[in-house]
C-alpha cells in the first residue's frame, strides 16, 4: 500500500485545484459521448485492481460487464489516506458538464490504520474520527452533489489484514524494521467498523468486504483475537485473499466483485449491466442505418462519426442547424450540430 515516492513529505496549507481547459466547440456532426461513469476512488487496492499479475482482475472485469453501458473510471491512489485523498477528490471526479456520474465506489482505510509514528516512510497515520469526518466530506463534497442526487455511492470497508505477511512484505522493503508491526487486525477492524457506522449514519450502502474475508474463513468479525492476527494459528483462507497481507489477489478480488454486484442488485437493480441502454445502438440492428429504404454506412469525419441524418420538422433554428438521428433498439440519440 505505501508508495513512498508518490506520497509528499510536506502538504500545503491550500487543497489541490482543478485546472479547466478551456472549452472549445465541436465541429464534426456526432460523437459518442463520454456517457456514465462508475468511479472507483481509493488507494492501491483499487490502483491495482486492473493487474494482470493476479488471476482475476476486479476492475478489468467490472469494465467489461458494463462494457458500453458505463465507462469504468479507476481513481485509485497509492498510498493515499483520506486527508490526501480529500484534497485530490475534486481532481478526480469528472466535471458534470463533461460526463456524468452513475457511480461512486470509495474505499479507503488500509493507509489511515498503519500504527501511528510506525517506522519506514512518510507518516500516514489517520485518527478513526478524523478518518470518518474525512470520509463524510468526500461523500458530501460539491464535485459529488454537483452531478445532483442520482450517484450511486458504495462505501466499502477497510479490508482485514494478514500480521504475519504483512510483517514479512515490510521487512523485504525496510530491512532495518525488525519484528514491528506496521498494522494490526484488530486496529484494522476499528477503522472497518467506522465505515459501517458512517453508512448507517449517512443511509449510504456498505460492502462490508472485511466482514465477508472474515466469513469465508469460519469467523464472526468480532471475537478476539481476529484472523491474520499473530495471536491466531495461520488462516489459509484470508492469507488466499491477500498476496502480501495488505493488497489482494486474485481470489480477494474474485470475492470483492461478487460483493459488488450483490449489493448492486439489492440497492439498485436498475443499474445492473443487462438493464442498462447500450451506448449507441448494435451494429447489425438495420434500421438504424436505413436511409430512404437504403442502407447508409457511417462515415468518420474530424475524429468523430456521422449517422443519418434528417431535417427538423418545422422552421428551422438559425445558423443552418440540423439533427443527427441515431435510432436503434437501445437507445435513441438526437443531437444538434452545425453544418
Amino acid at each position: 500500500m505505501d508508495s513512498d515516492t508518490d506520497t509528499p513529505s510536506s502538504e500545503s496549507d491550500h487543497p489541490l485545484r482543478p485546472v479547466v481547459a478551456a472549452f472549445q466547440e465541436q465541429q464534426y456532426t456526432y460523437i459518442l459521448s463520454d456517457g456514465n461513469r462508475f468511479v472507483l476512488f481509493g488507494d492501491s487496492i483499487l490502483q491495482q485492481s486492473f493487474s494482470q499479475n493476479v488471476s482475476f482482475a476486479f476492475g478489468a472485469a467490472l469494465t467489461d460487464i458494463y462494457s458500453r453501458r458505463l465507462d469504468v473510471l479507476n481513481r485509485g491512489l497509492s498510498g493515499y489516506n483520506t486527508r490526501q485523498a480529500l484534497r485530490a477528490q475534486p481532481l478526480c471526479l469528472p466535471l458534470p458538464e463533461k460526463a456524468s456520474m452513475r457511480f461512486l465506489l470509495i474505499m479507503f482505510g488500509a493507509n489511515d490504520s498503519r500504527i501511528q509514528n510506525s517506522p519506514g516512510g512518510p507518516e500516514q497515520h489517520v485518527r478513526i474520527e478524523d478518518f470518518t469526518f474525512n470520509l463524510r466530506h468526500m461523500v458530501q463534497h460539491p464535485c459529488v452533489k454537483a452531478h445532483g442526487d442520482d450517484v450511486h455511492i458504495i462505501l466499502v470497508t477497510t479490508p482485514p489484514i494478514d500480521e504475519r505477511k504483512c510483517l514479512r512484505a515490510d521487512q523485504e522493503k525496510y530491512p532495518k524494521l525488525g519484528q514491528t508491526l506496521r498494522r494490526t487486525a484488530a486496529n484494522t477492524a476499528l477503522y472497518a467498523q467506522a465505515i459501517r457506522d458512517l453508512g448507517e449514519e449517512l443511509q449510504i450502502p456498505v460492502l462490508d468486504i472485511h466482514r465477508s474475508m472474515l466469513a469465508h474463513a469460519g469467523h464472526d468479525h468480532l471475537t478476539a483475537p481476529l484472523p491474520g492476527s499473530m495471536d491466531r494459528p495461520t488462516d489459509p483462507t484470508l492469507q488466499s485473499f491477500l498476496t502480501d497481507g495488505l493488497h489482494f489477489s486474485g481470489e480477494g478480488y474474485r470475492l470483492l466483485y461478487g460483493e459488488l454486484m450483490t449489493l448492486i442488485e439489492q440497492n439498485w437493480p436498475e443499474s445492473m449491466p443487462d438493464r442498462l441502454p447500450l451506448m449507441l445502438p448494435a451494429w447489425d440492428f438495420q434500421p438504424t442505418w436505413k436511409v430512404d429504404g437504403g442502407i447508409q454506412e457511417p462515415e468518420w469525419e474530424d475524429g468523430g462519426w456521422s449517422g443519418p441524418l434528417r431535417e427538423r420538422g418545422g422552421n428551422p433554428p438559425v445558423g443552418s442547424e440540423r439533427e443527427v438521428l441515431v435510432t436503434g433498439q437501445f437507445t435513441e440519440v438526437l443531437k444538434w450540430v452545425k453544418n
